[in-house]
């Protein structure tokens, strides 16, 4: 399966983690473990935006969870990791 390597901050990492939490543990956790396990290789950093590596379907879970909150508090987020796929996306078509 195709992995992506998405830049988000720490703030944008938690509102990830929050949105899973929303949704049932069985189908999160994985994810939500996975995410944590990626923070915490970043600890003492400077706070700014660190590459999270998930694959597709950890990324459309993510989407779907996020997709559940507040439109305001998601939107910029969506587009950005939207921004950030499709870009990847280009890079390896144009690579083939």
């Amino acid at each position: 399966m195709k992995t992506y390597a998405v830049a988000l901050t720490a703030d944008e990492g938690s509102l990830i983690v929050q949105a899973l939490a929303e949704r049932p543990f069985k189908d999160v956790f994985a994810l939500v473990a996975s995410l944590n396990r990626q923070a915490n290789g970043f600890a003492g950093g400077d706070g700014g935006r660190r590459d999270y590596t998930m694959n597709a379907a950890e990324l459309a879970l993510a989407v779907r969870a996020l997709g559940a909150l507040p439109f305001d508090r998601v939107c910029g987020l969506i587009a950005d990791l939207n921004a950030q796929i499709r870009q990847q996306q280009d890079a390896a078509c144009a690579a083939d």
